[in-house]
C-alpha cells in the first residue's frame, strides 16, 4: 500500500483507502444542491387548525417556551380541550365518540397521556380535577402593548 510504518504522522492524515494512491482530503468532495439552502416556509398560525390532535400536542410538549407552544394551546382550547396546571395534562369532557361509556350521565373525562402519546379515561376524582384548568383568558395569546 506505500504507507511509511515508522512514521510519526497521523496516518489517518495521509492514507485515502486501500482502492486509491491519493492521500485523503480533508474536505469531501460532494456537492449539495440549492434546495437544502433555501429557509423553509414560516409556519401560520392559521396552519395550526388544520393539524391533528397529535400534532398540537407534539407542538405543546416539544417547544417549551415557544410562540407555537402558546398558540398550539391556545387550538387544544378552541378544540375543548383544558390544560389541568398541577397536573400538567390536557383534560376534554368525553363525548360519545370517545370510547367512553356515558349512559350513567355524569361527566367524564379523557386525558391526552403523553407518555404513551395517547387519549385515556381520566378514572380519578372528576370535581377534584375541575377547579384546576387554566381559564381562557390565560390561555389566549398576548401582545405587549406599544
Amino acid at each position: 500500500l506505500g504507507l511509511d510504518m515508522k512514521s510519526k504522522d497521523k496516518l489517518t492524515d495521509t492514507f485515502g483507502g486501500p482502492f486509491t494512491d491519493k492521500p485523503a482530503s480533508s474536505e469531501p468532495n460532494y456537492h449539495i444542491p440549492m434546495c437544502y439552502y433555501m429557509n423553509p416556509p414560516a409556519l401560520k398560525t392559521g396552519h395550526l387548525s388544520k393539524f391533528t390532535l397529535e400534532i398540537l400536542f407534539y407542538i405543546f410538549y416539544a417547544m417549551p417556551k415557544d410562540v407555537l407552544q402558546a398558540y398550539s394551546a391556545q387550538e387544544l382550547y378552541s378544540r375543548e380541550w383544558r390544560y389541568h396546571v398541577d397536573l400538567k395534562l390536557w383534560f376534554k369532557r368525553a363525548a360519545p365518540g370517545d370510547g367512553v361509556d356515558l349512559s350513567d350521565g355524569s361527566a367524564k373525562y379523557i386525558y391526552f397521556d403523553f407518555q404513551t402519546w395517547d387519549r385515556r379515561h381520566f378514572s380519578g376524582n372528576v370535581q377534584q380535577i375541575v377547579g384546576g384548568f387554566l381559564s381562557e383568558d390565560d390561555i389566549r395569546v398576548k401582545f405587549p402593548s406599544s
